[in-house]
């Protein structure tokens, strides 16, 4: 997995993708949460593929959360999915992987 912080947004199934890689951290979690909240008011669902971010820290966690709720704000939705090891483990410890765990998984 690459450092390079990055961030695509493609459309899958009906949903708002939004592509994360790189490492989620004070230098890139406001652009992340930007990003975010930007996509949710174009699409009513959108899912964070994490599955290239290598890292990730409390700041990048309050991205997230903040992004969920732009989400509630709207009326939206905002899930994550792919979360690998370290990443996995810190949405796990804060709670807020389970928040943001799509429904039928």
């Amino acid at each position: 997995m690459g450092r390079e912080f990055g961030v695509e947004r493609t459309s899958e199934n009906g949903l708002a993708v939004v592509r994360v890689r790189g490492e989620i951290d004070l230098l890139t979690a406001d652009a992340l949460r930007d990003e975010l909240c930007n996509a949710l008011r174009t699409a009513p669902t959108v899912m964070v593929d994490l599955a290239e971010v290598g890292f990730l820290d409390s700041t990048g966690v309050r991205s997230l959360f903040d992004a969920y709720r732009c989400a509630a704000d709207l009326g939206h939705r905002l899930y994550v999915r792919d979360a690998q090891q370290w990443v996995a483990k810190v949405l796990a410890v804060t709670g807020v992987g389970k928040l943001l765990t799509p429904p039928d998984l």
